[in-house]
């Protein structure tokens, strides 16, 4: 099968835009975080060293254990082009170093098990509030100047002012602290089973349903001004001459108008990740969150740039993704990608 040059190039140019684009982000991510103030490390050789000489270790010994932890973390001195080499090899090999909090742990084994609790925050909360907010702005448009049109507006425009941490604090409050209905503990995952996972869904209900809450609005009001846009083409009114039902025409204008918001939702995706970082440091929930701020505070550098390249990654794959399934929804973005 041989496909046209024009998309071959096109194509080639995606291809291209998005490499173009994760090299600067990983290039970003290893110039920022070493113009950061003190450092982490300091710290633990000068407790190894107090704790090497309370055990009367001898100078020799104490030399030898500090200049072997400089080795795991790279910070024998090296010219900057060698020490960015080293980062970009370490990327691509899946080496990513030694956190110096949790040491001697690799980055990797702190940073894959924790992005499990937050793709699956993340991931769930947009999906269901894509659908849920869609369906709600095409609510509001099909009933415009309404009193059910303006209430969603209104508690849509709400919604958009109140960061997600905030909103499930109340609702932790109100739940879990007054009614005693939600734990506000994570549970024990060391031994998964029936119980374990209704522990689980029991624990992450309101902070999925405070992420929801936080989403929602893009996607009603998306939806809605999209819709309102979609409802005066010519098409629409030659449906509505021939007498469609109006279940059929609202059908139609939903299917047209939900374009744009799919595009929207990778950038969506930047907002849920950013917020459920907030939300796991605040519940102690072990994902990226929880591990990200320890790492902010304590100046570990490894397990910032760690958790930093696979946020870039997965917002990547996330566009990506988006971008493709675009084209499989739609025959006009395929004919002018061509």
């Amino acid at each position: 099968m041989k496909f046209p040059t024009q998309t071959l190039i096109s194509v080639a140019k995606r291809v291209g835009i998005y490499v173009a684009a994760f090299f600067v982000a990983i290039t970003v991510n290893f110039i920022l975080p070493r113009l950061m103030p003190g450092s982490a490390l300091i710290t633990l050789l000068t407790m190894l060293q107090g704790t090497l000489s309370e055990s009367g270790g001898s100078s020799a010994l104490v030399a030898a254990e500090i200049k072997q932890i400089e080795e795991s973390f790279g910070l024998v001195p090296k010219p900057w082009y060698i020490e960015y080499f080293d980062y970009i090899k370490g990327i691509f090999t899946g080496n990513l170093g030694v956190s110096i909090t949790f040491y001697p742990t690799s980055v990797m084994h702190i940073v894959l098990p924790s992005m499990v609790w937050s793709i699956g925050l993340v991931v769930v909360s947009s999906v269901l509030a894509f659908f849920l907010g869609s369906w709600l702005g095409s609510v509001a448009a099909m009933r415009r100047r309404t009193t059910t049109d303006a209430l969603i507006v209104v508690i849509a425009s709400i919604l958009a002012t109140i960061p997600a941490f905030v909103t499930i604090m109340y609702l932790e409050m109100g739940f879990s602290v007054n009614l005693h209905l939600v734990s506000l503990t994570f549970p024990n995952t060391r031994t998964f089973g029936t119980k374990t996972l209704m522990e689980l869904l029991n624990f992450y209900s309101i902070p999925v349903v405070g992420m929801i809450l936080s989403l929602l609005s893009g996607f009603i009001l998306g939806m809605r001004n999209n819709m309102l846009h979609t409802m005066r083409d010519n098409y629409v009114l030659y449906a509505e001459l021939l007498g469609f039902k109006n279940s059929t025409i609202r059908r139609i204008i939903y299917r047209n108008s939900l374009l744009p918001n799919i595009t929207g939702f990778a950038l969506i995706l930047g907002l849920a990740i950013s917020a459920a970082l907030t939300v796991e440091g605040l519940l102690t929930i072990p994902g990226a969150g929880y591990f990200f701020g320890l790492s902010l505070t304590s100046k570990d550098l490894p397990l910032i740039q760690g958790y930093f390249f696979i946020i870039v990654l997965m917002l990547l794959i996330a566009i990506a993704i988006t971008e493709i399934l675009y084209g499989i929804i739609d025959p006009r973005a395929r004919g002018a990608s061509t």
